[in-house]
């Protein structure tokens, strides 16, 4: 772990110090990264911050986008920009959020959604480092951009998961048929009933 934050810093320092091997300015670049790096660090803020509370923004792929937008555009941020007070003190407030984006890619990924009736969906994401399998989670939209988690199911020690059916879904009852790679547990597919209760 300590090796690996000696990179980070390491690597954080070398981009920082690209800007003085050259004397060249790239004026209309630097403008069009900044305006990016602004709109993507808002945007990263604003859905993570929501993400706290349950809510993730809708698509597979959307807030992967949003992070790795982020991320390139901090990278030329620090690898173009010549060394000043304010890109120093910039530096020192966006390499935190850095790391912070880099185990957002790692954590809590969305891998699987399907809609399982008019107002909810079933979705997939990766675990944390002490999770034993990927985490499921019934959502329903709210604010219209948003999924909120309603129920979560992260004890199934399942990982692969590939497809999930619903085979029973009343007022009382769920019945679901999950398929994953069959690493950690042989059941394949295995089926998974659940009470629904607490607003779902």
């Amino acid at each position: 772990m300590t090796i690996a934050i000696l990179i980070f810093i390491g690597l954080i320092i070398g981009l920082n110090c690209i800007p003085l091997l050259t004397k060249t300015t790239f004026l209309k670049a630097e403008i069009i990264i900044v305006r990016i790096l602004i709109v993507a660090t808002i945007l990263f803020l604003t859905f993570g911050a929501f993400g706290l509370y349950g809510y993730s923004v809708k698509g597979l792929y959307t807030f992967s986008i949003i992070t790795w937008t982020f991320i390139a555009a901090t990278i030329l941020f620090f690898a173009l920009f010549k060394n000043t007070r304010r890109k120093i003190l910039t530096t020192f407030l966006l390499t935190p959020l850095l790391v912070v984006a880099g185990f957002s890619l790692i954590l809590g990924q969305l891998l699987y959604e399907r809609q399982i009736d008019d107002k909810n969906r079933i979705s997939v994401t990766t675990g944390g480092f002490l999770a034993c399998g990927e985490i499921i989670n019934i959502t329903q939209t709210k604010f219209v951009i948003f999924d909120k988690d309603v129920f979560h199911i992260g004890d199934l020690c399942l990982e692969g998961i590939n497809k999930i059916e619903t085979i029973k879904l009343d007022d009382k009852q769920a019945e679901f048929l999950i398929y994953h790679n069959g690493k950690l547990d042989s059941e394949n597919p295995y089926k998974y009933d659940v009470e629904r209760k607490n607003g779902w």
